[in-house]
């Protein structure tokens, strides 16, 4: 306590006051009128010290939100104009692939007034305030503005009439604010559109903690981890709570057990001996050879198939840690039953081996969306190395 009041007194008054009470003829005695307000003035300045360290030192809240959720600021006026048709179009765009349609992000419209008049909605995680600058009179595009500050701005729209800024923490850690400004409408919707594929992969990287957390809270199943490795010579990340279903000699079978919800993950490993094998046919084709061998519902005669014939697949072609590798992503069917979900087939060749190995995702979940189930499959095998 004395220390916190030394630090608020002013030193050169107490050495005065300290001078003038060493040649009194009343030293030796106690002034209590005197020690009274001493001591009242000294607990008003530890009550503002106090107060002023706490100011310093009150944490940031962390941001709150679920993963792929968006909220976007943006006035009434301007979002009934074409803009609100061209956001969606991007932003609200199928997932590839389910069976039933879900959007890449579930996104929020909300009033600058609702940020305003409510601090929890700030610590959200994702923002985005589309701002149109012809219009002075808007809240929304002054916070826009102060927020980025004027010079900034200009500068940023010197050989454009519109404009992407990113701000991360500014309410809350852990948080991501994205700025789309223009210098009209049209500039704001044509700039929507041009600036999709820059942003939507800076918002991929955003999630990916949260994604992160959401896989391995558990941490890693060390065990299956090893399993892997050994059968394979692969390096990939298993979570805690995933068990094996089948082993055999080169081939193995991982699940995950959800109340509503049971997600698989297949393994395979075969000699690389044509560059054919890295098709987008050879690996439809080997998807449907180790499903309808080991892929059953219970029921006779029952087998998974890729089912194409109503439904389209999505090929890919990319680096994977280094490794080049093929993707093939699409619906199954339950041949003989009826059953069907997503799934993502990835072949990547392990050039020091000449092998492939093959690595399939799928989700079966009737009563649940299952977009986010597939994007966490899919961040275990991103995490796959030799």
């Amino acid at each position: 306590m004395w220390r916190l009041i030394f630090i608020c007194l002013n030193f050169n008054e107490r050495s005065t006051a300290d001078e003038k009470f060493k040649h009194s003829p009343m030293r030796p005695a106690v002034n209590m009128a005197g020690m009274g307000r001493f001591i009242f003035f000294s607990f008003l300045l530890l009550v503002s010290c106090r107060s002023d360290i706490q100011d310093r030192f009150r944490t940031t809240p962390s941001a709150i939100g679920k993963m792929q959720q968006l909220n976007l600021v943006v006035d009434s006026q301007l979002w009934q104009t074409s803009l609100r048709d061209s956001f969606a179009f991007y932003y609200q765009g199928a997932y590839l692939i389910l069976p039933q349609p879900e959007p890449i992000y579930d996104v929020r419209v909300l009033e600058v007034d609702e940020l305003l008049e409510d601090p929890i909605k700030r610590e959200l995680k994702l923002f985005f305030k589309i701002a149109n600058l012809a219009d002075t009179n808007s809240t929304l595009t002054r916070m826009v503005i102060n927020d980025l500050g004027e010079s900034r701005i200009e500068e940023s729209l010197q050989n454009s009439d519109f404009g992407v800024q990113i701000v991360r923490d500014k309410w809350a850690r852990g948080q991501m604010i994205v700025y789309l400004y223009g210098k009209n409408i049209d500039a704001l919707i044509d700039g929507t559109v041009r600036s999709f594929d820059r942003i939507h992969e800076r918002i991929k990287e955003f999630y990916n903690t949260t994604i992160q957390a959401e896989v391995y809270g558990g941490g890693i199943n060390r065990e299956l981890t090893g399993l892997i490795r050994s059968k394979f010579n692969v390096n990939i990340d298993i979570p805690s709570n995933w068990v094996k279903a089948v082993e055999e000699d080169h081939f193995l079978w991982l699940r995950e057990e959800q109340k509503n919800a049971s997600l698989s993950l297949l393994f395979t490993s075969i000699p690389y001996e044509e560059l054919e094998q890295l098709s987008r046919e050879y690996l439809r084709n080997l998807r449907d050879s180790v499903t309808v061998e080991q892929i059953s519902s219970g029921k006779e005669g029952s087998y998974m198939l890729v089912e194409d014939s109503f439904l389209p697949t999505f090929y890919f072609q990319y680096d994977l840690n280094g490794n080049y590798a093929i993707e093939l992503r699409g619906i199954w069917d339950m041949y003989s039953d009826f059953m069907g979900g997503p799934f993502q087939s990835v072949l990547v060749l392990n050039e020091a081996e000449n092998r492939l190995i093959f690595v399939d995702a799928f989700a079966y979940a009737p009563a649940e969306n299952k977009r986010n189930h597939m994007i966490k499959l899919d961040y275990i095998i991103k995490t796959l190395d030799f």
